[in-house]
């Protein structure tokens, strides 16, 4: 009988934590795993993956890690990347579609407005196989045959997506799709000419108020505006929505849109540093994992922008800047 089977015959829950790894994170995990360890690097390594083995821990990989591990040029480091992921995440995979998660946090503030039950977020951020790890479900499609027969093949089709195996075959020959490249690039060039705009700005915290104003305004309100369109409610429940509590405050109930912000404009105070293409990844990934992981692991710029705006605390996240950190925690 494994743990997780012994503590549900005696009653007891189990406290999952789930905890994002960037990609750096992965690579040394896999350093230590097919290299030669020390020994607290071993006895590290051991813990991680007693966690994942017990149910204790939930190590999810997202499209991005996907698409950096697919990138590796040198084969043997990629056979070995593919290998280990799939092993220590067992399959669980966060979802693509933020933004969509997105809209369902905005419908969820006017739900509590009105006293309405809140949709359970949860449900749809995190599932394991490659079907949530792509965000899209692949179905047999069939004419002139039984429909057991295709349900069956369908169900069949399901378990074998949200295989662990196949996730490392996808992990090993998956190539990326050239569109979403481009996305990158694009994200870059349009978010190049919005800092150097507001650095015309010299007040910080007017800079800070209008850099949110106008995120709120180009993504936010149409959304919004959806909402309160199709439930037939007038615009002043905007109003509502913000009194007492201000855009900002309202902007916190929308914790993917506030991290999403809030990690853009501390990229954009680095003035040194101009934004580089493999931040828009890790900005993406980061909107979802900061606000729903119990646990971040994230490079330093990320780690420390996310702290000192306080997103640990209003997300109730751990947000560490090394793997290393992360032994504490297990």
């Amino acid at each position: 009988m494994g743990l997780i089977e012994f503590y549900l015959t005696i009653g007891i829950k189990m406290v999952e934590k789930i905890i994002y790894l960037d990609q750096k994170g992965w690579i040394n995990l896999a350093k230590f795993y097919y290299g030669k360890p020390s020994d607290s690097e071993k006895k590290f390594l051991d813990k991680i993956i007693d966690a994942s083995e017990n149910g204790t821990a939930i190590f999810p990989i997202s499209i991005i890690h996907l698409g950096e591990t697919t990138s590796i040029s040198k084969s043997k480091w990629r056979t070995q990347l593919s290998s280990l992921m799939p092993k220590i995440s067992k399959g669980w995979t966060l979802t693509p579609h933020w933004v969509a998660i997105q809209e369902i946090e905005i419908l969820n503030t006017i739900l509590d407005l009105f006293g309405r039950e809140k949709i359970d977020i949860k449900k749809y951020w995190l599932q394991k196989g490659v079907v949530q790890l792509m965000g899209s479900k692949p179905e047999v499609v069939a004419e002139n045959i039984d429909p057991e027969i295709l349900d069956k093949l369908n169900k069949e089709l399901q378990i074998l997506m949200e295989s662990p195996d196949t996730l490392k075959l996808f992990l090993s020959e998956y190539s990326v799709d050239k569109n979403f490249q481009m996305d990158q690039i694009n994200a870059v060039n349009t978010f190049e000419t919005i800092r150097k705009r507001f650095q015309n700005i010299k007040d910080k915290v007017q800079r800070r108020r209008a850099f949110f104003a106008e995120n709120m305004s180009a993504t936010i309100s149409p959304k919004l505006a959806k909402f309160l369109i199709s439930m037939k409610l007038k615009k002043e429940t905007f109003d509502m929505l913000v009194q007492d509590i201000g855009v900002e405050g309202y902007l916190m109930k929308i914790p993917t849109a506030f991290v999403q912000f809030t990690l853009l404009y501390g990229q954009a105070q680095q003035l040194q540093r101009p934004i580089e293409t493999n931040d828009m990844p890790d900005i993406w990934c980061l909107t979802l994992a900061i606000p729903y992981c119990d646990i971040v692991v994230t490079e330093n710029m990320w780690a420390s922008i996310a702290n000192q705006a306080k997103l640990d605390k209003i997300c109730n996240t751990n947000i560490l800047l090394s793997i290393q950190e992360l032994e504490k925690f297990l």
